[in-house]
């Protein structure tokens, strides 16, 4: 288990303890440790040397550990020893009293002994520890975190740690003698105990203990250690990495660096570039390993860039704790890795199981628990969603329990929108995602610096402007955010940083009324009020509040205002320009100026084509100049060159007549792309439709202007419709973006009907246009865009049907476009 040596073993502080004390000190804290062999012994106290003399003590003795999280309250460590009955305590000082009062309340009288009075007790005439085991024996008995309820025991076997160790050090060999690991992470989990203690003493690579979670003492301890190998949850590496990037944002030299290490995609190369960040945590870091949760893709790629070598694990206490892991040099973003060689992996009904001899023994004494989550032929059932692809790595897609499921059936990630709200990190301390009724309500822990001297009501206020409004226009309908509760604590977290989602609901419970008393609203009952929430409700699929406001709580885009505005003109006879609908307080003022100056009330839709048949001959175009296909020329010569781009499908572009181009929104990119791939006299007769926020300024105005650029003006959205019809019963052709945004993520947002209207009312097809690798050669963080390869292709035209909805047109287009990348 522990080989002799006089190599380093334990880097405590100024204290280096070799192997050979190590194994010492097992055999002075085995005098005190229950002599029974099979009975399990307590470890309650910190990280410290001195845990580590402990829990090799009880395996030394063939006894069974039993490590508890050193924040354990008085019922929590009552619940364990009530649970497994131990013989035995290991505690410090600083623990006792809560161990006395437990012990008191469990009615149970065990042997206590303090970690700390042997950790420097002289060991000159003590054997060395011989640490021999028998496979099948039980080794440790690991309370889960409890995310969803009360812990229960996991019996783990030698088997099982050893199955882990070996896939690790043999079948891969990433822990080996000439490797020392960081101990961070609280050694009462499965992931920090076997990966952090037993694997890198097993194959002699030795650890370094961290004293704290802080900055300072995570840097020391690197440097102090000459670390190779720190496991940590994706909380630390977002932190870590957050911190990092921002200093190379500062700089357009370190930016620029940034990405050409990027577009390099060169280890050897990121690590010289940026090796004052590899001095800093000690200049030995060749492993990277996060677990617990998953971990961002931005996260992954960017510590990538930086000349890191990520691993990802997954797995669960359950299995020792490894069901896969990430294989060095394939990182794969989104994806967890690929099994030891000795499991079995499959999906069953979406959800991963798993078998192999790392899969624990059982939970203590529940054998019907067991039965429930080990099938009768052996496979764990995980509660986790995922998919294999052809390599056999794993991708999770979700947590079953952790779903939310709306009653549109729509099933909703929390940690997926969570981790996006935490990125406004100059007001976002964290964030968390509750059901409330059939909308998505935000929990937000705002950044104590910035709120300290501001009120709830202000606070709330700045995070619908600035966090859930900017978010709202990013998802789909059913993913946005209806409201928000400003929370000034820490969000119930396990030791791992798992949100515990069953405690969430109980906060806002409980701190409602003494941070922030929620006022009953009664709901207007006056017609004007009552038609203009049921056209809200059916346009936006959602539950509304006479207290709503149309941007903050509605998330209302500059087409939903355009089809209200109309809505309003035709049922009312009023008119309310889109520009002035924020200004009014919520909806009910809105429909309150609308009762006080309508001039009918007949309720019916907005009639488009009656709209699109308005006379806008009248209204004045941008042009294009005489340099446009020169200038396309060089820019698709460029991007041969840099993005090796390829176009294909050209051929698919009708020869005569108007048409619309809708190509998917990845990046800054997509718009000189189309212009220089489209055929020159498409191009040459192409209007281009884009929001007024991208070109404000007198000098973008004027490039739109000669550039064939419509601009969404929003305080005149109707003029900017009319114009995109205009150029189409002049028979040319209209680009548009029909997510209106760039996406966040990759994927494909929610598609407005703008297009879809246009096409539908004028009879004229769409041409879906498919955008790969833009994203990942200029996304959103970056300003510089990389090498990679881009590739576009024009999709064939889908033409009107008048039997189909201005959805179902939108729909088909997003779908002919979600096929192609799926390619």
């Amino acid at each position: 288990m522990i080989k002799d040596s006089n190599k380093i073993a334990i880097i405590a502080g100024e204290r280096n303890i070799t192997f050979s004390e190590l194994l010492q000190r097992i055999t002075l804290y085995s005098h005190h440790t229950p002599q029974q062999a099979g009975e399990k012994t307590l470890i309650f106290a910190e990280n410290r040397e001195g845990w580590i003399y402990a829990f090799y003590s009880i395996w030394a003795n063939h006894g069974i550990a039993v490590p508890v999280d050193a924040s354990s309250t008085v019922s929590d460590v009552a619940y364990i020893i009530n649970d497994c009955h131990p013989v035995g305590i290991w505690t410090t000082r600083q623990k006792l009293e809560v161990v006395e009062a437990a012990m008191k309340e469990a009615g149970q009288a065990i042997e206590v002994h303090l970690i700390e009075d042997y950790e420097t007790t002289a060991v000159n005439d003590e054997k060395k520890a011989d640490i021999t085991y028998s496979e099948e024996n039980t080794a440790l008995i690991i309370y889960t975190s409890g995310t969803t309820g009360s812990p229960k025991g996991v019996m783990l076997s030698f088997l099982n740690i050893l199955v882990n160790i070996r896939a690790v050090s043999e079948e891969v060999p990433i822990f080996n003698d000439n490797r020392r690991t960081l101990i961070l992470l609280p050694l009462h989990h499965v992931l920090p105990l076997v990966g952090t203690v037993v694997m890198p003493l097993y194959v002699g690579g030795g650890v370094a203990i961290c004293p704290s979670m802080s900055g300072p003492d995570i840097i020391d301890t690197l440097q102090r250690g000459k670390i190779a190998i720190m496991v940590g949850v994706p909380r630390l590496w977002q932190t870590l990495y957050g911190g990092i990037k921002k200093k190379i944002d500062a700089s357009a030299v370190t930016r620029g660096l940034f990405n050409l290490c990027a577009s390099i995609n060169n280890k050897a190369v990121s690590r010289f570039i940026f090796q004052t960040v590899h001095k800093k945590m000690g200049g030995r870091m060749e492993f990277m390993v996060s677990g617990g949760a998953a971990l961002d893709r931005e996260i992954a790629l960017g510590l990538k860039t930086l000349g890191f070598e990520l691993l990802e694990g997954y797995g669960m206490t359950e299995a020792a704790p490894m069901i896969a892991f990430t294989r060095p040099g394939d990182l794969v973003p989104n994806c967890v890795g690929i099994p030891p060689a000795a499991m079995e992996i499959k999906i069953v009904n979406d959800e991963v199981c798993a078998k192999g001899p790392n899969i624990m023994q059982g939970y203590y004494n529940r054998p019907q628990e067991t039965a429930a989550v080990i099938d009768k032929d052996g496979f764990l059932h995980t509660g986790d969603l995922g998919r294999i692809d052809e390599k056999g790595r794993i991708y999770i897609t979700g947590r079953s329990k952790e779903i939310i499921v709306l009653s549109n059936g729509k099933n909703v990630q929390p940690n997926e929108i969570e981790y996006k709200l935490e990125k406004y990190d100059q007001r976002v301390k964290e964030a968390a995602v509750v059901q409330d009724g059939d909308m998505l309500r935000a929990i937000i822990v705002p950044q104590t610096e910035w709120a300290n001297n501001l009120t709830d009501a202000e606070v709330e206020e700045a995070l619908k402007r600035e966090v859930l409004e900017p978010y709202n226009l990013t998802v789909t309908n059913y993913k946005k955010l209806m409201s928000l509760y400003v929370y000034r604590g820490d969000l119930p977290r396990t030791k791992l940083e798992k949100l515990k989602s069953y405690m969430l609901k109980d906060i806002i419970k409980a701190e409602a009324p003494a941070v922030k008393k929620e006022v009953a609203v009664e709901e207007p009952t006056f017609e004007e009020y009552q038609i203009l929430k049921q056209y809200i409700e059916e346009e936006k699929k959602i539950t509304l509040r006479p207290t709503d406001h149309i941007e903050t709580d509605l998330a209302f885009d500059s087409l939903d205002m355009v089809s209200l505005e109309g809505f309003i003109q035709q049922t009312f006879g009023t008119h309310i320009n889109t520009a002035d609908m924020p200004s009014y307080k919520n909806i009910e003022a809105m429909a309150e100026y609308i009762a006080n100056s309508k001039t009918r009330m007949e309720v019916k839709d907005e009639d488009w084509h009656q709209f699109l048949q308005t006379d806008s001959s009248k209204l004045e175009l941008p042009h294009g100049n005489r340099f446009m296909a020169m200038g396309c020329s060089i820019i698709r010569g460029f991007y041969k060159a840099y993005n090796h781009l390829i176009i294909k499908g050209t051929e698919n572009i009708p020869a005569n007549g108007p048409m619309i181009i809708a190509p998917n929104h990845q990046s800054f990119l997509d718009g000189p792309l189309v212009s220089a791939t489209l055929p020159t006299a498409v191009m040459k007769n192409a209007y281009y439709y884009a929001t007024e926020e991208h070109m404000q300024g007198s000098l973008r105005k004027a490039y739109a202007r000669n550039n064939n650029i419509i601009l969404m003006e929003r305080g005149n959205l109707r003029d900017s419709i009319l114009k995109l019809g205009e150029v189409l019963k002049q028979g040319k052709h209209v680009v548009i973006f029909p997510e209106g945004r760039r996406t966040h993520t990759g994927e494909l947002g929610e598609f407005k009907k703008t297009f879809a209207i246009l096409s539908k009312e004028l009879q004229v097809p769409v041409v879906p246009v498919c955008i790969k690798g833009a994203y990942e050669a200029l996304p959103r963080s970056k300003r510089f865009p990389t090498s990679h390869q881009i590739e576009i292709e024009y999709l064939p035209p889908i033409y009107p049907d008048s039997a189909l909805s201005y959805e179902e047109i939108a729909e088909q287009v997003k779908q002919a476009i979600q096929t192609c990348q799926s390619r």
